[in-house]
């Protein structure tokens, strides 16, 4: 290693640094440089606030003030940090070591310019100033001896981004499998998930005799403190009662401070909260133990990742799988595969793009992260259904929970019906070589996500009509209005995919390179949605109207009007779809250029 290599490393990344932006167009460059600036300017406000704020209120603050102020920092951090390491699980170096292996440049200072460009973060960038400005105004209001607040802060991010370096480092072996990394975006993002909305459906879910109970005890306690402030025969029995429950509850208090400060001693996330405690209170082997612990850590992981690097792509270790065989064919009768399937009154090209494309999403791991919304929000929002006061309140109003559900059910794929060839990348070229007609085309690709959309939506209606019951009308009149609501969102993502199409990124729905101008179309489709689906709300404006006249008991009018509704969107939608096959067919060499740029 000697600095001659760090200096073309860095001339190097400059470079590509710099012809990125200038690919990027003017627009895209002032935009970026406007949120520049604006990042800039947060992380300058937040270092002044925290260290104003920590000048005013420190000198008068106890241990365990300054205990709970950094837990709150730190908790905020790794919570921020860890949304960030979600969204981009697999490791992304800013330089790759395969295209540098063969030039006369030392690989570890790219790997060190690699690591030290993993603290380029927004979570950092917000996050690290407030700590800084916490930690000056403890040197100002304690004096010189709190400098150790310093090296605890840098040993706790270099302990964090080591860690996270090496962790994304063995994840981006693992999924080089892609099969066995599809397996691992899923459960990582549906643990992370689960893990936040935990303690939110635990409030939810609190039994009502709890609430209840605690209403009770607060009850109680009014009513004891207004027996000790009048004059009285049960006066003095008040007071008592209220100092033992004083005295009860500061015995709480203290064995939760205890408790707390176990935690923060025991786990290494806590070593920087209870080392800044420790150093305020004048103990310094314990802080300064604290900032050489997380040292420590930050040293071994970066040294191992460092090994496991060289060795997986400079040397080209790594266990070795053996391929599997596969199997001579069973004689039998033979299964139709699902591409080579048709469906019944569709022609034979928009069946063959519909099976093709629904085994596509199948496979893909985009597919599945999808999916995990609409779970989580049926889990949220079946907790509060499942109240019994909620129920008895939203009874009456069982046809708008219904477009509710379906609504948030459909959103859950709305990324993928408004950009429907994104996920093809340069597989769009079969579609333009293809001599199906681009109208069938849409029709099947339209036809590929209705499992996935009439699926969803058909199980948050059945999930609302289990927990707050309505007639058969309503519930079939819900199934009519699902199968719009999906056929209007269809006709408004072609167009959509056909104006503003966007090449996805491997793993997820991340947009690789997309342009300003197709950002905004894409956002004003999602403000479209529930414009689209505004008119499916006629139905129960019309029933409720004609049921002030009496008229809605002798005639189902809800499900004939979705019936009505229904038929009149199959039309619209029919001659939508020719006209979108036309601008299909004029705009596929864009969209192909879109799809397959670098």
């Amino acid at each position: 290693m000697n600095l001659g290599h760090l200096r073309a490393t860095l001339w190097l990344r400059w470079h590509i640094l710099r012809n990125r932006i200038r690919r990027g167009g003017k627009l895209s460059n002032v935009l970026f440089g406007v949120l520049l600036v604006l990042i800039l300017c947060a992380c300058v406000g937040v270092f002044f606030l925290t260290l104003g704020l920590g000048i005013e209120h420190l000198p008068g603050a106890e241990p365990k003030d300054v205990l709970l102020a950094w837990i709150a920092l730190t908790l905020g951090f790794l919570f921020s940090w860890s949304i960030g390491l979600v969204t981009d699980l697999q490791r992304s170096d800013a330089m790759s070591f395969k295209n540098l292996l063969h030039l006369p440049v030392s690989l570890s200072w790219v790997f060190l310019y690699n690591y030290l460009s993993s603290f380029v973060s927004l979570s950092v960038a917000i996050f690290l100033p407030a700590m800084l400005g916490l930690s000056l105004a403890m040197v100002v209001t304690h004096g010189p001896p709190l400098l150790l607040c310093f090296p605890l802060l840098l040993g706790f991010f270099g302990m964090v981004t080591c860690l996270t370096y090496q962790l994304r480092g063995w994840l981006a072996r693992l999924m080089e499998d892609k099969r066995r990394g599809r397996n691992i975006i899923a459960a990582v993002t549906f643990g992370f998930v689960l893990l936040v909305q935990l303690p939110n459906l635990i409030n939810i879910g609190v039994h009502r005799s709890d609430r209840d109970e605690r209403h009770r005890e607060r009850e109680e306690l009014r009513e004891l403190r207004r027996l000790a402030h009048e004059d009285g025969p049960g006066k003095a029995e008040a007071e008592a009662k209220l100092a033992r429950r004083a005295e009860e509850r500061a015995q709480d208090e203290l064995a939760l401070e205890r408790n707390i400060t176990l935690a923060t001693m025991l786990i290494p996330a806590g070593w920087l909260p209870y080392g800044v405690r420790a150093t305020a209170e004048r103990r310094w082997l314990r802080g300064g133990l604290c900032a050489v612990g997380m040292f420590a850590i930050g040293a071994w992981s970066l040294r191992r990742s460092y090994r496991t690097t060289m060795l997986s792509v400079v040397k080209g270790g790594g266990p070795t799988r053996e391929v599997p065989v596969a199997p001579p064919p069973s004689v039998g009768k033979r299964t139709t595969p699902m591409v080579e399937r048709t469906l019944p009154f569709v022609s034979e090209g928009a069946s063959s793009i519909a099976y093709a494309s629904l085994r596509g999403l199948l496979r893909a791991p985009e597919t599945k992260l999808l999916l995990l919304s609409p779970v989580f929000i049926l889990a949220v929002f079946g907790v509060l259904l499942a109240r019994p006061s909620t129920r008895e309140a939203l009874s009456s109003f069982a046809p708008a929970l219904s477009l509710g559900a379906i609504t948030m059910g459909l959103l859950s794929i709305v990324q993928v019906l408004q950009n429907q060839f994104g996920l093809d990348r340069a597989g769009f070229r079969a579609y333009v070589l293809s001599p199906v007609r681009r109208d069938r085309i849409l029709l099947g690709k339209n036809l590929a996500t209705a499992p996935l959309g009439l699926g969803i939506g058909l199980i948050a209606l059945v999930a609302v009509q289990l927990l707050i019951p309505a007639d058969a009308e309503h519930f079939v009149g819900a199934c009519l209005q699902l199968v719009s609501a999906y056929i209007l969102l269809c006709a408004l993502g072609n167009t959509m995919s056909i104006l503003s199409p966007m090449r996805l990124k491997e793993g997820g729905f991340k947009a690789a390179n997309a342009k300003f101008k197709t950002i905004l179309w894409q956002l004003l489709a999602v403000f479209l949605v529930p414009l689209t689906l505004s008119p499916l709300a006629l139905p129960s404006a019309a029933e409720f109207v004609l049921g002030l006249q009496g008229w809605a008991r002798a005639v189902p009018v809800y499900p004939l009007l979705h019936a009505a509704g229904l038929v009149a969107v199959c039309l619209l939608y029919r001659w939508m779809l020719l006209r979108q096959g036309e601008l299909l067919q004029n705009r596929e060499q864009q969209i192909l250029d879109v799809l397959t740029r670098d």
